[in-house]
């Protein structure tokens, strides 16, 4: 059952103070219906004031925590609402992660619904893009400078050696572009791949088959069966991948808009979490619903599975 978590508007503000002075809110809400997530660190939302334009995810008490690693978020449509996937990111946050999402805070009703599907391709890379693939890389260097600001509720809180980028759909692409960035040690390419007709990406995803060589780390690729419109194109670049760990894989029955707007993000939510508690922190127990003849999700008659380069 999802949990449900309120906190006094003095310990929301501490989250993300960024000034000397006695902390002010810095929300654009404060929803105390908020979904804290089911990890051993509740989560709030904030926006930033010194970060316009994105939206940060983060365990409600940062004076108990130990370093914070970060995960960039690109929405599905590369939307910029970073309160879209809301329920899901909360869910990450929890789990004792930084989560910086492009977009600012919008309206409630921008909260789940569904994404029906990629657009058909070829698209024109010359339309206008409502956000940019930069921006995922923009947030890790404002991530790294809080971690160094000694006014920031985030000095010293920030892992920047434990950083994965990941997206959906549209935003899947986006997080193929900034993995190229060496400091990225894992990236989550959530249902959604490279075309193999036209360029392969979407305005403000500018990729081709020729980025996935410049994936490093680790990369999993999740998404929805065969009815997902990404389907094909995840199956395709996971083949083409050679030289680092990979992982494909899809539940039955989930579609392109996946489980991230049930409680906790649905069964992405617990397949998410687990691969950044493996690739990020080391937990072999997380790494055991990958890796291993015997592994969760080869054992899960609802999840398909393929595997590579695993350690």
């Amino acid at each position: 059952m999802m949990q449900k978590y309120s906190t006094g508007i003095a310990a929301i503000c501490a989250v993300l103070s960024m000034a000397a002075a006695p902390p002010q809110p810095d929300l654009a809400r404060v929803d105390a219906r908020a979904p804290a997530g089911s990890g051993r660190f509740p989560a709030v939302m904030e926006q930033a004031a010194s970060f316009p334009g994105y939206t940060v995810f983060a365990p409600a008490h940062l004076a108990t925590q130990s370093k914070l690693p970060v995960v960039l978020w690109a929405n599905g449509g590369c939307m910029a609402y970073g309160n879209r996937y809301r329920t899901f990111l909360t869910e990450i946050a929890s789990h004792g992660y930084l989560v910086i999402s492009i977009g600012g805070i919008g309206p409630a009703t921008i909260e789940g619904g569904s994404e029906e599907g990629m657009p058909p391709p070829p698209v024109s890379m010359t339309a206008p893009a409502l956000s940019n693939y930069t921006q995922l890389t923009d947030a890790l260097d404002w991530a790294t400078a809080q971690n160094r600001d000694r006014k920031s509720a985030l000095f010293a809180k920030v892992n920047t050696a434990a950083v994965a980028v990941m997206g959906h759909s549209c935003g899947g692409l986006q997080a193929i572009a900034a993995a190229a960035d060496p400091r990225i040690k894992t990236t989550l390419v959530m249902n959604s791949g490279v075309w193999n007709k036209g360029t392969g990406g979407l305005p403000g995803a500018p990729v081709t088959k020729a980025s996935l060589a410049k994936l490093h780390g680790s990369v999993l690729y999740i998404g929805g069966d065969a009815s997902d419109g990404a389907h094909e194109n995840s199956r395709d670049d996971f083949e083409r991948i050679t030289s680092i760990p990979a992982v494909w894989a899809y539940p039955d029955g989930v579609g392109h808009g996946g489980t991230y707007f049930e409680p906790g993000g649905g069964t992405f939510g617990s397949v998410v979490v687990n691969w950044l508690q493996w690739r990020l922190r080391g937990d072999r127990a997380a790494a055991s619903l990958f890796s291993g003849p015997d592994c969760g999700l080869c054992r899960d008659t609802r999840w398909h599975i393929a595997r590579k380069n695993l350690k």
